[in-house]
């Protein structure tokens, strides 16, 4: 067995147990301690893998691309996903009314957009009389600016979430290219097929019919897709776009500046920062004010008081979802807000400082800003202080992109290999 099927192996055998345990294992309630820990493990496992890919650079991508009748495949398979997509959701938001007994965050958004389109930009954040006897909006932009096309255009709000998983699957199918080890490459597709048929098919995730979170899952593939094709203007907005939609990503930033700065890409990084500060400017900043996001930086220390609301009116969140929170306990929250924000912020700049040194010792690694996300997603996640299911698929719909562009790979002939990690 040459050492690139090894790799293609093991990859899959983690995506398999990242991605299970996200979906049909959760009803296995018993047992959600062990899939927490599975889910940890492969995640990290993921991101461990991709250091010992060949690099997935766009001159690899436009020399190893598909020929027009596999783009022709691609097309009709996307529009078959399509229709069943507009089926499934269809029927899956019949289900639900948006209605905050159910969930409150779409029609939290919903008076933000009304708000918004009528003109109201500097009230946009203020409370919410009707909703919780005047709850305050904690949303970032980048989170409800696209739901305003449904508030425009009046049609159901949750089409948007419905349109970023579209993307997302449809970002997968582009990227997907059974070239070689074509049973590895069906088993990628099967193993991807579960989370598409758990997202779409299975009535108790609520995902399509109470959540924004389609919004966020296709922000971090489009950053994923930023990554792969090198554009650092284009990485900067992805990340922009993420930053301001979930604070997930905000040790991923400081540890790629410390990945451009050591591997001397100066110029880089100087892009990646103006671009970032531009977009926080542009989409936040100027059209709603300096006030809503000094308000909103301050939100994750408000968080420890609201998990311990939840522990008291929904410990099923911490006792039957993945995460490490159940492991804390509710008397622990402190200590978990702790972790959360000192490992978001250190792992992924040690994995960063690890992987220098490691090149410094003449140990090839590949991938390495993109393994560092996964890694400071499977951290964020893992610890999060209040562990709704619905916030875990983000993270796996990176593995997602990353095993589509990592079983194409092939082996690497670079004369210069000396050691190869894993």
């Amino acid at each position: 067995m040459s050492r690139i099927i090894r790799l293609k192996t093991g990859l899959l055998i983690a995506f398999a147990f990242e991605t299970l345990s996200v979906t049909y294992c959760t009803k296995f309630t018993n047992y959600t301690w062990l899939f927490s820990i599975l889910y940890f493990a492969a995640g990290m496992a993921i991101a461990l893998y991709a250091l010992s890919f060949p690099e997935l650079t766009p001159l690899r991508f436009r020399k190893e691309g598909p020929s027009n009748t596999m783009v022709y495949s691609r097309i009709a398979g996307v529009c078959v996903m399509a229709a069943w997509v507009y089926y499934l959701s269809k029927y899956r938001m019949g289900d639900a009314l948006i209605d905050i007994n159910n969930a409150d965050m779409l029609p939290i958004i919903r008076v933000m957009n009304q708000r918004f389109v009528t003109g109201q930009w500097y009230h946009i954040y203020d409370p919410i009389p009707e909703i919780w006897n005047g709850i305050r909006p904690i949303y970032l932009p980048a989170m409800w600016l696209p739901f305003a096309a449904s508030t425009i255009f009046k049609f159901d709000m949750r089409w948007i979430t419905v349109g970023g998983l579209f993307f997302a699957f449809s970002s997968f199918m582009f990227l997907f290219h059974p070239k070689k080890h074509k049973i590895l490459s069906v088993l990628g597709f099967l193993i991807s097929a579960i989370l598409f048929c758990w997202l779409f098919s299975e009535q108790t995730n609520g995902f399509i019919s109470m959540t924004e979170e389609g919004v966020v899952v296709a922000y971090y593939a489009l950053l994923v897709l930023a990554l792969l094709s090198g554009n650092m203007v284009f990485i900067g907005i992805a990340t922009s776009l993420c930053m301001l939609s979930r604070y997930a990503l905000i040790g991923w930033i400081p540890a790629f500046l410390l990945y451009l700065l050591l591997y001397k890409k100066r110029k880089q990084a100087v892009i990646f920062s103006v671009t970032g500060i531009v977009c926080l400017l542009v989409i936040c900043i100027l059209p709603f004010g300096i006030g809503p996001f000094i308000s909103l930086t301050t939100l994750p220390a408000k968080y420890v008081g609201f998990a311990g609301i939840v522990w008291v009116d929904s410990p099923d969140v911490f006792q039957f979802s993945l995460g490490f929170a159940k492991f804390f306990g509710q008397q622990r929250i402190s200590l978990l807000h702790g972790t959360l924000i000192v490992l978001s912020f250190i792992v992924p700049a040690l994995f960063i400082l690890g992987c220098y040194v490691a090149s410094k010792k003449q140990v090839i690694l590949s991938n390495v800003p993109l393994a560092a996300l996964k890694i400071t997603l499977v951290v964020f996640y893992n610890f999060i202080d209040v562990p709704y299911a619905y916030l875990f698929y983000t993270s796996s719909f990176i593995s997602l992109l990353m095993i589509a562009s990592l079983l194409r790979q092939e082996e690497s002939a670079s004369p210069s290999v000396q050691k190869v990690f894993l």
